[in-house]
């Protein structure tokens, strides 16, 4: 286990460093190398301690009909977690879905006519709600399923793979402080605030972790986290876009802060009540 985290923050700061120096052209293609090279960690971990590399991808990729139907539900909890936060977040005047509209807006009047944009920006801005689930379960998917075969499969085995305190707060801890080097020196999620992202980002991870566990563990495959982790990924920055507060606030109180970290507390408890009547 100490292998595989050795490996995955090594390969994540030296990527973090190459896409400070490279600049955009790098960042192009960081975000996918630095999901999957947390795949590779595992699979280096593997090979050197003599384990069968290809047995446990196998395993933790299985395929079965409860996996499917797993896989397709479970970016809808991301869905749920929207409808708390904005729930939370409207009435103390976080989350304003005008401001996403206006985003939109002046991006459609690089292309059309004004009249048309402000026409226009409203449904872009609805309908890419609706599209973040085909997104989730595609390329989102496919570029999350890198971490999760890491997070979720390999770490979360060595664990003993039941959901249990002790091991979302392991696994959420691992997780976050994996995206520490990335929020230091690029300014991921938090540029304005980068010490306390840091601290934030691991706090998010942690309220993430409980239903991808259950998750996992129902299906015993990886495969529905790689679409829970797609769907938040997808969705989420919409928190950060329709937020009228300045950049620091919003990063410190918004959907990556406290008012995000209180609407996955609320999803955790309610994920935890559905698999303990089960």
């Amino acid at each position: 286990m100490v292998l595989f985290l050795a490996l995955a923050y090594i390969f994540a700061v030296i990527l973090d460093l190459a896409a400070a120096a490279g600049g955009a052209p790098f960042l192009a293609v960081w975000g996918v190398a630095r999901m999957w090279s947390v795949a590779g960690a595992a699979s280096l971990a593997l090979l050197l301690r003599g384990e069968p590399v290809r047995a446990s991808l196998r395993r933790w990729l299985s395929v079965s009909g409860r996996a499917v139907k797993l896989y397709l539900v479970t970016p809808l909890v991301v869905y749920a977690a929207l409808g708390v936060y904005v729930a939370l977040a409207y009435p103390v005047g976080v989350f304003d879905m005008g401001v996403a509209v206006g985003v939109i807006e002046k991006s459609l009047e690089q292309v059309m006519p004004p009249g048309e944009a402000t026409r226009l920006a409203p449904l872009v801005a609805y309908a890419q709600i609706a599209l973040a689930y085909v997104a989730a379960v595609t390329v989102n998917a496919l570029a999350a399923l890198g971490e999760e075969l890491g997070w979720r499969g390999y770490l979360y085995e060595k664990l003993g793979a039941a959901p249990t305190l002790r091991n979302i707060v392991l696994i959420g801890v691992a997780w976050g402080l994996w995206h520490v080097s990335a929020t230091l020196l690029l300014g991921y999620s938090y540029p304005a605030e980068r010490v306390a992202g840091s601290v934030l980002y691991v706090a998010m991870c942690v309220a993430f972790t409980y239903p991808h566990l259950v998750a996992v563990s129902t299906a015993r495959s990886v495969l529905p986290a790689a679409s829970l982790h797609g769907a938040i990924n997808a969705l989420w920055p919409l928190t950060a876009v329709a937020s009228p507060l300045p950049e620091s606030s919003r990063e410190l109180y918004a959907g990556m802060g406290v008012l995000g970290f209180a609407a996955w507390a609320v999803i955790s408890l309610a994920v935890y009540v559905v698999a303990e009547r089960r």
